[in-house]
């Protein structure tokens, strides 16, 4: 029932087994991610649901054409499995159901659940739906079934901003989602690169991999060496990446982070369009790093860090894989300095207009260093 996809997986060879089966269940995890640890084990459960009468039994019937066959994409076992989550627009932890190799329902929140999941597959296994077409029910209203949005067949009643970790997270990723892909509901205004800090000859070497949804040019301080290896925490469509690719050169390396899997999809295009053999995107959280202990000379982040509801578990990630004497931006423990940036207050007063936010906020240019 449960199977794990080999390292050379590609998307057309998945595709033809979710097609071969009645019921497929597709689920992205990752081992350096806490939220991913335990949902394997939990899957195994549903197995028994099948063997000793559980509750999908009981929903589905004994018959094993019912059962689902559980495909698990781990995306750090291998580099084309991270690449199949990518193509596949799929976040981690992530799952859908297919019927017949049609997609029916997804769930792309930052917490997965087994209960959610034996749920979905049992609404699926027997097309049905609840009558009080809840959110948690969102398979009810798919993609292909026309709805604009499923929040309009299913809506959850609530206007007010999420407090729950997990859901501010789930509310940056897919707010960042839809800007990247030109939907309605993104994240905040793209401010004019030259408001930024960018110099015309990086606006003209970033070309369309900068959206102006920083706030601030980390490279016009970074320090960044020939040979050095550089990592982008919220990298998004790859701007301050590619630049910092021209500063460490052919020896150096620059690795792209970022947890929205159409943004990581973005970047690695405009990466192939250039042809940029030293930079690399890859898909995870900056609260746990897919990157090992002692790789980066130097850190940056362009207003991303301020994003995470967690922000100390990240600067225990920073630590953790810089190198020793490594530096960072946006983000300090020690050695600090601080540079208050009055001109953002132009940038902050365009992303609420006329609600006096730039009174309140303003932005700066922060070093640190690990001793």
């Amino acid at each position: 029932m449960i199977n794990h996809l080999p390292p050379d997986t590609t998307a057309s060879s998945l595709k033809k087994e979710l097609n071969n089966s009645p019921l497929s269940l597709l689920v992205t995890i990752a081992s350096f991610n806490p939220a991913c640890r335990p949902l394997l084990a939990q899957l195994a459960d549903l197995e028994k649901d099948y063997m000793f009468g559980g509750s999908l039994h009981s929903c589905t019937g004994p018959s094993s054409q019912e059962k689902p066959n559980v495909w698990i994409l781990k995306t750090d076992d291998s580099e084309e499995l991270e690449e199949l989550a990518v193509e596949l627009r799929m976040d981690v932890p992530s799952y859908r159901i297919y019927k017949n190799g049609v997609q029916i329902g997804e769930n792309k929140g930052r917490v997965v659940t087994v209960e959610e999941i034996r749920e979905g597959l049992r609404q699926a296994a027997a097309q049905c739906c609840p009558s009080d077409n809840t959110r948690s029910s969102a398979w009810c209203c798919p993609p292909s079934s026309g709805t604009a949005n499923a929040a309009v067949c299913c809506p959850d009643g609530s206007k007010d901003a999420p407090s729950d970790p997990s859901a501010i997270l789930r509310l940056v990723q897919q707010s960042y989602s839809n800007t990247v892909n030109k939907s309605t509901g993104g994240c905040c205004v793209s401010v004019s690169p030259e408001l930024l800090g960018y110099t015309p000859e990086q606006i003209a070497a970033a070309s369309d991999s900068n959206l102006g949804l920083g706030c601030g040019n980390p490279l016009s301080f970074a320090d960044v060496k020939q040979g050095e290896t550089v990592v982008d925490l919220g990298s998004g469509a790859g701007v301050d990446c590619f630049l910092a690719s021209q500063q460490v050169g052919r020896e150096g390396q620059v690795i792209g982070v970022d947890m929205t899997s159409d943004m990581v999809f973005t970047a690695r295009g405009h990466a192939a369009d250039r042809k940029c053999t030293n930079v690399s995107f890859r898909l995870g959280e900056i609260e746990h790093l897919p990157i090992a202990d002692g790789t980066a000379d130097v850190v940056i982040s362009n207003c991303v860090i301020n994003l995470s509801p967690d922000k100390g578990q990240v600067f225990k990630e920073i630590y953790r894989v810089l190198k020793p004497g490594g530096y960072l931006k946006d983000a300090g423990f020690g050695n600090i300095e601080v540079n208050l940036k009055e001109e953002s207050r132009d940038i902050i007063s365009q992303w609420l207009p006329g609600s006096g936010a730039e009174d309140f906020v303003v932005g700066a240019e922060i070093k640190a260093r690990k001793l």
